[in-house]
């Protein structure tokens, strides 16, 4: 076997384990009535800054307030 046939077979078990899982933990939260369902975690100001600096952007109250009425619609949308 070569180096690359045994990367496509491990890479093939690792996709088929993944999907398994992603079934069973499907299966798990419709039969639990959505208990897997993830609770809405904002965006910190830690979390703010970095993405400001990388858009060259000062951070400030009005990028602040912007990135929390973006996060709301987003909330509403998704929960």
């Amino acid at each position: 076997m070569t180096k690359d046939e045994a990367l496509r077979l491990a890479l093939k078990a690792l996709e088929n384990s993944w999907r398994k899982r992603q079934i069973e933990q499907s299966e798990l939260c419709s039969n639990y009535g959505g208990f897997c369902k993830k609770e809405w975690v904002g965006l910190t100001e830690e979390d703010l800054k970095p993405i400001c600096d990388e858009w060259r952007i000062v951070y400030g109250a009005w990028v602040h307030d912007f990135a929390k009425d973006i996060e709301a619609k987003l909330k509403e949308r998704n929960t």
